[in-house]
């Protein structure tokens, strides 16, 4: 995946989380960012030995505290929200939806082009995790068997990057990375 995940710290970062919130990505130009942080959630919960806090518990607590009248969340708002839900860590980003066109002119749905994804010790206040969807297309050594195989007749370039910027992709990799590098 054209990805960049980085630990901060790799000496001293103490991964062990066993409770973890996801609040909900923002995702520029998209009206689908909830179901992105669910497919976030989702592959967090499925992948990841730990528990996951649901959407919406996190939603009334974050509204009740007036959390999000900015819209924008920093470290320090992430470690408040935090301790007020009892987790270990918090999960959070932003990002931007691919807007690219059928041949009939109609968007395609539920692409993302970037997202940036943080995740936050409670305890100590560390990012101990910054992982990055880069635009563009992921020549995943599996993608660039599909494209050679169909001689770039069958499988074009943009469907490449179609299939690779669907947010249910986009979630499972970005967790699979993380995932990795926690192991």
């Amino acid at each position: 995946m054209e990805s960049a995940i980085q630990y901060p710290d790799q000496n001293k970062r103490d991964l062990t989380i066993q409770k973890i919130a996801v609040l909900t990505f923002e995702i520029d130009d998209a009206k689908w960012d909830g179901e992105f942080t669910d497919a976030v959630s989702l592959q967090l919960a499925k992948n990841l030995p730990m528990a996951v806090i649901e959407r919406e518990q996190l939603s009334k607590v974050v509204n009740e505290q007036s959390f999000t009248k900015t819209g924008i969340i920093d470290t320090q708002t992430a470690v408040r929200i935090g301790k007020i839900l009892g987790v270990d860590a918090l999960v959070f980003g932003r990002g931007s939806a691919l807007r690219t066109f059928d041949p009939k002119g109609m968007p395609y749905p539920n692409l993302i082009d970037t997202v940036s994804l943080k995740i936050v010790k409670i305890e100590s206040g560390q990012v101990v995790v910054n992982a990055r969807k880069k635009p563009g297309t992921n020549w995943s050594a599996m993608k660039l068997t599909k494209y050679i195989l169909g001689l770039g007749l069958i499988w074009s370039r943009s469907d490449i990057l179609l299939e690779t910027s669907e947010y249910d992709y986009v979630a499972e990799k970005l967790v699979s990375e993380i995932r990795s590098g926690i192991n």
